[in-house]
Protein backbone atom coordinates (compact mmCIF):
# COMPACT_ATOMS: atom_id res chain seq x y z
CA UNK A 1 0.00 0.00 0.00
CA UNK A 2 2.98 2.35 -0.41
CA UNK A 3 1.27 4.37 -3.15
CA UNK A 4 -1.24 5.57 -0.54
CA UNK A 5 1.26 7.68 1.42
CA UNK A 6 1.12 11.47 1.21
CA UNK A 7 2.18 14.57 3.09
CA UNK A 8 -0.31 16.23 5.45
CA UNK A 9 -2.17 19.02 3.72
CA UNK A 10 -2.25 22.62 4.86
CA UNK A 11 -5.70 21.89 6.37
CA UNK A 12 -4.44 19.49 9.00
CA UNK A 13 -3.93 22.00 11.80
CA UNK A 14 -6.66 24.45 10.78
CA UNK A 15 -8.97 22.77 13.29
CA UNK A 16 -9.38 24.22 16.76
CA UNK A 17 -8.47 21.60 19.38
CA UNK A 18 -9.25 21.74 23.13
CA UNK A 19 -7.83 19.08 25.46
CA UNK A 20 -9.55 17.61 28.51
CA UNK A 21 -7.60 17.40 31.80
CA UNK A 22 -6.32 13.83 31.45
CA UNK A 23 -5.02 14.37 27.93
CA UNK A 24 -1.54 14.68 26.49
CA UNK A 25 -0.75 17.74 24.34
CA UNK A 26 -2.27 17.49 20.86
CA UNK A 27 0.32 16.39 18.31
CA UNK A 28 2.65 14.81 20.89
CA UNK A 29 3.10 11.04 21.31
CA UNK A 30 0.51 9.66 23.73
CA UNK A 31 -3.28 9.70 24.03
CA UNK A 32 -5.04 12.96 23.26
CA UNK A 33 -8.65 13.35 24.37
CA UNK A 34 -10.63 16.49 23.82
CA UNK A 35 -12.83 18.46 21.50
CA UNK A 36 -12.49 19.55 17.92
CA UNK A 37 -14.06 22.53 16.20
CA UNK A 38 -13.89 22.91 12.45
CA UNK A 39 -12.99 26.31 11.00
CA UNK A 40 -15.98 26.42 8.63
CA UNK A 41 -18.42 29.00 10.11
CA UNK A 42 -21.37 26.77 9.13
CA UNK A 43 -20.12 24.24 11.70
CA UNK A 44 -19.07 26.75 14.37
CA UNK A 45 -21.81 26.05 16.92
CA UNK A 46 -20.82 22.40 17.36
CA UNK A 47 -17.78 20.58 18.66
CA UNK A 48 -16.82 16.95 18.14
CA UNK A 49 -15.28 14.53 20.66
CA UNK A 50 -11.82 13.48 19.45
CA UNK A 51 -9.43 10.80 20.67
CA UNK A 52 -6.06 10.66 18.95
CA UNK A 53 -3.42 8.06 19.81
CA UNK A 54 0.07 8.85 18.50
CA UNK A 55 3.02 6.51 18.49
CA UNK A 56 6.51 7.79 19.20
CA UNK A 57 7.63 6.86 15.68
CA UNK A 58 6.00 8.09 12.46
CA UNK A 59 3.76 5.77 10.48
CA UNK A 60 0.38 5.47 8.81
CA UNK A 61 -2.70 7.45 9.82
CA UNK A 62 -5.92 5.54 10.50
CA UNK A 63 -9.15 7.52 11.02
CA UNK A 64 -12.22 5.92 12.57
CA UNK A 65 -15.72 7.31 13.08
CA UNK A 66 -19.26 6.31 14.03
CA UNK A 67 -22.55 8.03 14.71
CA UNK A 68 -23.15 9.46 11.23
CA UNK A 69 -26.53 7.92 12.10
CA UNK A 70 -27.02 8.40 15.85
CA UNK A 71 -29.16 5.30 16.46
CA UNK A 72 -26.45 2.96 15.13
CA UNK A 73 -25.26 2.40 18.66
CA UNK A 74 -23.08 -0.72 18.33
CA UNK A 75 -20.80 1.25 16.02
CA UNK A 76 -20.69 4.20 18.46
CA UNK A 77 -19.81 1.87 21.35
CA UNK A 78 -17.11 0.24 19.18
CA UNK A 79 -15.58 3.69 18.54
CA UNK A 80 -15.52 4.32 22.31
CA UNK A 81 -13.87 0.95 23.06
CA UNK A 82 -11.26 1.35 20.33
CA UNK A 83 -9.93 4.45 22.12
CA UNK A 84 -8.66 2.14 24.89
CA UNK A 85 -7.22 -0.63 22.71
CA UNK A 86 -4.14 1.07 21.26
CA UNK A 87 -0.98 1.66 23.28
CA UNK A 88 1.00 4.72 22.12
CA UNK A 89 4.18 2.89 23.21
CA UNK A 90 3.62 0.10 20.70
CA UNK A 91 2.04 1.75 17.65
CA UNK A 92 3.54 3.69 14.76
CA UNK A 93 1.75 6.69 13.32
CA UNK A 94 -1.66 8.03 14.32
CA UNK A 95 -5.06 6.60 15.16
CA UNK A 96 -7.72 9.32 15.19
CA UNK A 97 -11.27 8.58 16.40
CA UNK A 98 -14.47 10.65 16.34
CA UNK A 99 -17.12 8.47 18.02
CA UNK A 100 -20.12 10.61 17.08
CA UNK A 101 -20.25 12.54 13.80
CA UNK A 102 -23.89 13.67 13.66
CA UNK A 103 -23.73 16.00 16.68
CA UNK A 104 -26.99 17.89 15.92
CA UNK A 105 -28.92 14.58 16.06
CA UNK A 106 -27.61 13.51 19.50
CA UNK A 107 -30.54 13.02 21.92
CA UNK A 108 -32.95 13.65 19.05
CA UNK A 109 -32.75 10.09 17.64
CA UNK A 110 -33.46 11.29 14.12
CA UNK A 111 -33.11 8.43 11.69
CA UNK A 112 -30.69 8.78 8.76
CA UNK A 113 -30.72 12.60 8.56
CA UNK A 114 -29.03 15.57 10.16
CA UNK A 115 -31.79 17.68 11.77
CA UNK A 116 -30.23 20.98 10.68
CA UNK A 117 -30.67 20.49 6.92
CA UNK A 118 -32.63 17.22 6.68
CA UNK A 119 -29.84 15.65 4.62
CA UNK A 120 -28.32 12.21 5.05
CA UNK A 121 -24.65 12.89 5.87
CA UNK A 122 -23.82 9.40 4.59
CA UNK A 123 -24.96 10.36 1.08
CA UNK A 124 -23.41 13.85 1.05
CA UNK A 125 -19.68 13.08 0.60
CA UNK A 126 -17.37 14.72 -0.48
CA UNK A 127 -19.53 17.71 0.44
CA UNK A 128 -18.52 21.30 -0.18
CA UNK A 129 -17.30 24.11 2.07
CA UNK A 130 -20.05 26.52 0.94
CA UNK A 131 -22.86 23.96 1.20
CA UNK A 132 -25.43 23.21 3.90
CA UNK A 133 -24.42 21.85 7.33
CA UNK A 134 -24.13 18.20 6.22
CA UNK A 135 -22.18 19.14 3.09
CA UNK A 136 -19.83 21.43 5.05
CA UNK A 137 -19.29 18.65 7.60
CA UNK A 138 -18.46 16.10 4.90
CA UNK A 139 -15.99 18.55 3.36
CA UNK A 140 -14.36 19.09 6.79
CA UNK A 141 -14.12 15.32 7.38
CA UNK A 142 -12.50 14.71 3.97
CA UNK A 143 -10.16 17.71 3.84
CA UNK A 144 -9.41 18.57 7.48
CA UNK A 145 -9.86 15.78 9.99
CA UNK A 146 -8.86 12.80 7.79
CA UNK A 147 -6.27 14.78 5.83
CA UNK A 148 -3.33 12.51 5.00
CA UNK A 149 -5.12 9.36 6.18
CA UNK A 150 -4.06 5.98 4.80
CA UNK A 151 -7.45 4.52 5.61
CA UNK A 152 -10.73 5.91 6.97
CA UNK A 153 -13.27 3.51 8.50
CA UNK A 154 -16.81 4.80 9.09
CA UNK A 155 -18.77 2.32 11.21
CA UNK A 156 -22.54 1.90 10.81
CA UNK A 157 -25.44 -0.40 11.34
CA UNK A 158 -28.87 -1.06 12.74
CA UNK A 159 -30.91 2.13 12.83
CA UNK A 160 -34.21 2.14 14.77
CA UNK A 161 -36.29 0.36 12.14
CA UNK A 162 -33.73 -1.83 10.41
CA UNK A 163 -31.82 -5.06 10.69
CA UNK A 164 -28.48 -5.26 8.92
CA UNK A 165 -26.24 -8.17 7.93
CA UNK A 166 -22.52 -7.95 8.71
CA UNK A 167 -21.07 -6.32 5.62
CA UNK A 168 -18.36 -3.93 4.45
CA UNK A 169 -18.39 -1.48 1.56
CA UNK A 170 -15.45 -0.29 -0.52
CA UNK A 171 -15.42 1.64 -3.80
CA UNK A 172 -14.28 0.09 -7.07
CA UNK A 173 -12.34 2.26 -9.52
CA UNK A 174 -10.55 1.56 -12.80
CA UNK A 175 -7.24 1.23 -10.91
CA UNK A 176 -6.56 -2.47 -10.31
CA UNK A 177 -3.93 -1.93 -7.59
CA UNK A 178 -6.17 0.45 -5.68
CA UNK A 179 -9.13 -1.93 -5.89
CA UNK A 180 -7.09 -4.92 -4.74
CA UNK A 181 -5.76 -3.04 -1.71
CA UNK A 182 -9.19 -1.59 -0.79
CA UNK A 183 -10.66 -5.07 -1.03
CA UNK A 184 -7.84 -6.53 1.10
CA UNK A 185 -8.61 -3.97 3.83
CA UNK A 186 -12.37 -4.64 3.54
CA UNK A 187 -11.63 -8.34 4.11
CA UNK A 188 -10.17 -7.42 7.54
CA UNK A 189 -13.72 -7.62 8.90
CA UNK A 190 -15.30 -10.99 9.68
CA UNK A 191 -18.26 -10.09 7.49
CA UNK A 192 -20.91 -12.07 5.67
CA UNK A 193 -20.67 -9.85 2.59
CA UNK A 194 -17.95 -7.60 1.13
CA UNK A 195 -19.47 -5.21 -1.38
CA UNK A 196 -17.37 -3.33 -3.92
CA UNK A 197 -19.55 -0.43 -5.02
CA UNK A 198 -19.84 -0.23 -8.82
CA UNK A 199 -17.75 2.35 -10.69
CA UNK A 200 -20.98 4.15 -11.69
CA UNK A 201 -21.23 5.39 -8.08
CA UNK A 202 -18.20 7.62 -8.71
CA UNK A 203 -20.34 9.94 -10.86
CA UNK A 204 -22.36 11.41 -7.99
CA UNK A 205 -22.05 12.39 -4.31
CA UNK A 206 -22.30 9.44 -1.96
CA UNK A 207 -20.63 7.60 0.88
CA UNK A 208 -17.06 8.05 2.16
CA UNK A 209 -15.62 5.14 0.09
CA UNK A 210 -16.87 6.83 -3.09
CA UNK A 211 -15.66 10.33 -2.20
CA UNK A 212 -12.23 9.16 -1.03
CA UNK A 213 -11.64 7.03 -4.14
CA UNK A 214 -11.63 10.25 -6.21
CA UNK A 215 -8.42 11.29 -4.43
CA UNK A 216 -6.93 7.79 -4.67
CA UNK A 217 -7.63 7.39 -0.93
CA UNK A 218 -9.24 4.43 0.77
CA UNK A 219 -12.33 4.68 2.95
CA UNK A 220 -14.44 1.74 4.10
CA UNK A 221 -17.86 1.43 5.70
CA UNK A 222 -18.60 -1.42 8.09
CA UNK A 223 -22.25 -2.27 8.75
CA UNK A 224 -23.82 -4.51 11.40
CA UNK A 225 -26.59 -4.30 13.96
CA UNK A 226 -30.32 -3.98 14.41
CA UNK A 227 -33.03 -1.71 15.75
CA UNK A 228 -30.87 0.72 17.71
CA UNK A 229 -29.61 -1.99 20.08
CA UNK A 230 -26.01 -2.35 21.27
CA UNK A 231 -25.11 -6.04 21.34
CA UNK A 232 -21.71 -7.60 22.02
CA UNK A 233 -21.59 -9.61 18.80
CA UNK A 234 -22.03 -6.50 16.67
CA UNK A 235 -19.74 -4.30 18.75
CA UNK A 236 -16.93 -6.86 18.51
CA UNK A 237 -17.47 -7.20 14.74
CA UNK A 238 -16.60 -3.50 14.34
CA UNK A 239 -13.82 -3.50 16.96
CA UNK A 240 -12.02 -6.58 15.63
CA UNK A 241 -12.27 -5.41 12.03
CA UNK A 242 -10.64 -2.07 12.86
CA UNK A 243 -7.90 -3.77 14.92
CA UNK A 244 -7.19 -5.98 11.91
CA UNK A 245 -6.98 -2.94 9.61
CA UNK A 246 -4.50 -1.27 12.00
CA UNK A 247 -2.33 -4.41 11.82
CA UNK A 248 -2.65 -4.70 8.04
CA UNK A 249 -1.64 -1.10 7.24
CA UNK A 250 1.24 -1.23 9.75
CA UNK A 251 0.04 0.97 12.62
CA UNK A 252 0.28 -2.00 14.96
CA UNK A 253 2.95 -4.73 15.10
CA UNK A 254 0.58 -7.56 15.94
CA UNK A 255 -0.03 -9.75 12.87
CA UNK A 256 -3.55 -9.55 11.42
CA UNK A 257 -5.83 -12.50 12.15
CA UNK A 258 -7.19 -14.03 8.94
CA UNK A 259 -10.88 -14.94 8.88
CA UNK A 260 -11.73 -18.36 7.58
CA UNK A 261 -15.28 -17.46 6.64
CA UNK A 262 -14.16 -14.70 4.23
CA UNK A 263 -17.04 -12.48 3.20
CA UNK A 264 -18.68 -13.26 -0.12
CA UNK A 265 -17.60 -10.68 -2.68
CA UNK A 266 -20.42 -8.73 -4.30
CA UNK A 267 -20.26 -6.05 -6.96
CA UNK A 268 -23.74 -4.56 -7.14
CA UNK A 269 -26.37 -3.37 -4.75
CA UNK A 270 -30.10 -3.41 -5.57
CA UNK A 271 -32.69 -1.59 -3.44
CA UNK A 272 -36.25 -2.93 -3.34
CA UNK A 273 -38.99 -0.34 -2.74
CA UNK A 274 -42.53 -0.73 -1.49
CA UNK A 275 -45.17 -0.90 -4.26
CA UNK A 276 -48.00 0.19 -1.88
CA UNK A 277 -48.81 1.77 1.48
CA UNK A 278 -49.13 -1.20 3.80
CA UNK A 279 -47.89 -3.58 6.48
CA UNK A 280 -44.93 -5.66 5.29
CA UNK A 281 -44.62 -9.30 6.34
CA UNK A 282 -41.09 -10.44 5.53
CA UNK A 283 -40.21 -13.99 4.51
CA UNK A 284 -36.44 -13.45 4.52
CA UNK A 285 -33.73 -12.20 6.91
CA UNK A 286 -30.51 -10.22 6.36
CA UNK A 287 -27.62 -12.46 5.34
CA UNK A 288 -29.80 -15.06 3.61
CA UNK A 289 -29.41 -15.98 -0.05
CA UNK A 290 -32.30 -15.37 -2.44
CA UNK A 291 -32.92 -16.32 -6.08
CA UNK A 292 -34.12 -13.87 -8.73
CA UNK A 293 -37.94 -13.88 -8.78
CA UNK A 294 -38.20 -15.40 -5.29
CA UNK A 295 -41.03 -14.04 -3.15
CA UNK A 296 -39.57 -11.96 -0.30
CA UNK A 297 -42.77 -11.12 1.55
CA UNK A 298 -46.14 -9.48 1.16
CA UNK A 299 -47.93 -6.27 2.06
CA UNK A 300 -51.27 -6.41 3.82
CA UNK A 301 -53.76 -3.74 4.81
CA UNK A 302 -55.05 -3.14 8.34
CA UNK A 303 -57.79 -5.70 7.77
CA UNK A 304 -55.15 -8.36 7.07
CA UNK A 305 -55.96 -8.54 3.35
CA UNK A 306 -53.06 -9.06 0.94
CA UNK A 307 -52.27 -5.96 -1.12
CA UNK A 308 -49.09 -6.88 -3.01
CA UNK A 309 -46.05 -9.12 -2.84
CA UNK A 310 -42.46 -8.28 -3.61
CA UNK A 311 -40.02 -10.52 -5.44
CA UNK A 312 -36.25 -10.49 -5.63
CA UNK A 313 -35.12 -8.41 -8.65
CA UNK A 314 -31.99 -10.57 -8.86
CA UNK A 315 -30.23 -13.42 -7.09
CA UNK A 316 -27.93 -12.47 -4.24
CA UNK A 317 -27.73 -11.92 -0.50
CA UNK A 318 -30.06 -9.81 1.61
CA UNK A 319 -27.99 -6.91 3.01
CA UNK A 320 -30.60 -5.30 5.25
CA UNK A 321 -34.30 -4.96 5.73
CA UNK A 322 -36.68 -2.51 7.40
CA UNK A 323 -38.09 -4.20 10.52
CA UNK A 324 -41.05 -1.92 11.20
CA UNK A 325 -43.93 -3.34 9.13
CA UNK A 326 -45.63 -0.01 8.26
CA UNK A 327 -43.97 1.14 5.06
CA UNK A 328 -45.30 3.79 2.66
CA UNK A 329 -45.28 3.36 -1.09
CA UNK A 330 -41.93 4.12 -2.70
CA UNK A 331 -39.86 3.72 0.48
CA UNK A 332 -36.99 1.16 0.66
CA UNK A 333 -37.92 -2.21 2.15
CA UNK A 334 -34.64 -4.10 1.79
CA UNK A 335 -31.51 -4.36 -0.33
CA UNK A 336 -29.83 -7.25 -2.11
CA UNK A 337 -26.11 -7.58 -2.84
CA UNK A 338 -25.43 -9.24 -6.18
CA UNK A 339 -22.52 -11.69 -6.16
CA UNK A 340 -19.45 -10.91 -8.26
CA UNK A 341 -19.41 -12.43 -11.76
CA UNK A 342 -22.96 -13.76 -11.42
CA UNK A 343 -25.12 -13.07 -14.46
CA UNK A 344 -27.22 -10.00 -13.82
CA UNK A 345 -28.96 -8.19 -16.61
Amino acid sequence: GGFMMRKPSKHEYAMEITAIDTSCIYGEPGIFRGWLRFKNPTLAEYQWPLCEIRGSSPGPKLCISAGVHVNEVSAIEAAVRLQHLFDPQSIRGIISIIPLINQPALYRYSEYVCPIDGKNINHSFPGRPDGSFSEALCDAIVNEWTSGSDCYVDMHGGDLREQVSKFVLYQRTNNRNFDAYARQLAMCFDSEIVLGLPQSYLDRPGRPPTAFAHGNRIALMSEAGSNGLADEDTISFHVNGVLNIARTIGVSDVPASPYRSGGLICDDYVWVHSPVDGEFHAEIQPGCRVEGGQRLGEFRDLFGEALAEIKAPSSGLVLWRITHPSIPRGEPVLAIAVEEHSSHS
